[in-house]
């Protein structure tokens, strides 16, 4: 019984790997051609994820730059990000969807405020917002999906393994073994 146990637990916890959705955020021109401000993003979730938010992406990437100099946002930049409909094409056109950076760092010459849609500052815009003014896009991000899954067909896409790992596989045996000693 013991062996049945251990053989559906290494099962259970065996490396497994799932397919990833990707959310390529256009790349948007804040002020004019001009200025150098544009900023552009990608979000990723796990393809069998139904909640998607901060607290279930996979990765996050956002790039603003300005002036010809480029700043990486990073998720402690991050002052509100709500998701209501992502899979409508646009992002930011619901209610309450949308975002809001600040960019504040010693290392940057402004501090930055970055706004996008109805999360934002109730505006279907994407704004920066910096010491001397501001720069606007004049209308929301379009959002490009795509699905990697993991069927074998994706040529080397981008694989998310599990949560489950061989290692705890190993931990459970190790477990099972010293329980075995001990009895003897």
């Amino acid at each position: 019984m013991r062996t049945l146990l251990a053989a559906f637990f290494i099962f259970f916890t065996s490396s497994s790997f799932a397919g990833v959705i990707t959310y390529d955020f256009t790349r948007l021109v804040l002020g004019n051609e001009a200025d150098e401000t544009s900023l552009i993003g990608q979000i990723t979730f796990d393809e069998n994820e139904t909640q998607f938010n901060m607290n279930t992406w996979l990765s996050f990437v956002f790039q603003l730059e300005f002036n010809g100099d480029i700043y990486s946002i990073l998720e402690d930049d991050i002052a509100d990000f709500a998701i209501v409909d992502i899979d409508d094409g646009v992002f930011g056109d619901d209610s309450g969807e949308g975002f809001q950076f600040f960019i504040e760092d010693a290392s940057v010459p402004y501090e930055f405020t970055i706004s996008s849609g109805l999360a934002g500052l109730g505006s279907t815009d994407t704004c920066v917002f910096f010491e001397n003014g501001d720069r606007c896009a004049g209308g929301l991000f379009q959002l490009v999906k795509t699905v990697e899954p993991n069927d074998g067909s994706n040529n080397g896409s981008t694989q998310v393994s599990e949560p489950a790992s061989f290692a705890t596989a190993m931990l459970v045996l190790f477990a099972f073994t010293s329980m075995r000693k001990r009895k003897q």
